[in-house]
């Protein structure tokens, strides 16, 4: 084949790839702004706020990856020996003190927490040119290799590493720093929810609004959303300042370390379809349980006594010591309790 023969087949194709990628810049262009605002805009819910317990606990400082000053506790197991160290990584907007309904009973099992305050909440050091959202970054994500690296500094750290737990975005950076420390052996998250599968279930959810046609937007493939929601993404990072680390791609580097995910049924931010799709990237060993009923972060409150005890299963079964025996008696500072490999009764 001559070479003029050869130049006039691929000019339709030439033409073809010049056209689709004028297309994408002009689809960048024109709705890239709309999405960063989905990552931008801060949403309209309460967080847990708990009384400080003053005279509990150890109060600690200790630098963050890139060098800033935070403040944490670290509380001892109730028990005379000690299954597992859990770092406790508290939502969007509320404190280290969270902890307390979520893992204070972890305790009477045989659990030290270590609970902080990530930058810019609590007592922790503010970074004035950063603006926490409710979406992971790098700057959550350095503030647990800091816990982390604090943790391994203390005479009494645990050689066997550390179990992480953290709700919504707390456990979005769980799952982050958890896929890449090898000194984890376990995620337990709640209302932990995606980056791309987030941002595309929002894309979907409003594109006839923006794009005004519906049969036009219907017929898009499904690739050219998700292209608009990175366009979206990378521009919110440059503006903001940050990066947002990509937790479908953490979740699926997670194995060998074992995750116990607890998801609303009735979430209203992050739909549990959503949730289900980020489960989906994971690797055995895996456990989900999604709360019929339950809201944002409120499956606690729904079922107090089933979420205690999926817990208590949870680290009896991946923790790297192995819990108390059955009805061991203990006492705390609520009372004495009866301890069983399944929870506190």
């Amino acid at each position: 084949m001559s070479t003029s023969s050869l130049l006039i087949l691929l000019v339709p194709t030439l033409v073809a790839f010049g056209l689709l990628a004028a297309f994408l810049v002009y689809v960048a262009i024109r709705y890239a702004p709309i999405v960063g605002r989905i990552f931008e805009e801060k949403p309209l819910f309460l967080p847990l706020r708990v009384a400080p317990r003053q005279n509990d606990g150890e109060t600690v400082t200790f630098p963050a990856q890139d060098g800033l000053m935070l403040e944490g506790t670290y509380l001892s197991a109730r028990t005379p020996t000690r299954l597992g160290v859990l770092v406790f990584c508290h939502e969007y907007l509320s404190d280290r003190w969270s902890y307390q309904p979520y893992a204070d009973h972890l305790r009477d099992l045989g659990y030290d927490i270590f609970t902080f305050d990530f930058r810019n909440h609590g007592r922790s050091q503010s970074d004035p040119n950063y603006h926490p959202l409710q979406w992971v970054t790098n700057h959550e994500t350095a503030d647990l290799h800091g816990a982390l690296a604090y943790l391994r500094s203390r005479a009494d750290h645990d050689p066997a590493g550390f179990g992480l737990y953290g709700i919504s975005r707390g456990g979005g950076t769980a799952l982050v720093v958890g896929a890449a420390d090898p000194g984890v052996w376990g995620v337990i998250t709640d209302g932990a929810f995606p980056t791309r599968g987030t941002m595309l279930a929002y894309i979907l959810r409003w594109a006839e609004i923006y794009v005004g046609s519906p049969t036009l937007w219907k017929r898009m493939p499904l690739w050219m959303f998700a292209y608009v929601g990175w366009s979206g993404r990378m521009k919110s990072q440059r503006k903001l300042r940050c990066h947002f680390p990509d937790v479908e791609r953490a979740v699926a580097r997670l194995t060998p370390r074992s995750w116990l995910m607890i998801h609303g049924g009735k979430d209203a931010y992050i739909g549990p379809e959503i949730a289900r799709l980020l489960f989906a990237e994971a690797r055995e060993p895996k456990e989900l349980w999604i709360v019929p009923g339950a809201k944002h972060n409120r499956c606690r409150e729904v079922q107090p006594e089933n979420y205690a005890a999926r817990l208590a299963q949870f680290l009896g079964r991946v923790a790297p010591r192995r819990p108390l025996p059955p009805q061991t008696v203990i006492k705390s500072e609520s009372g004495t309790k009866a301890v069983t490999s399944s929870g506190v009764f």
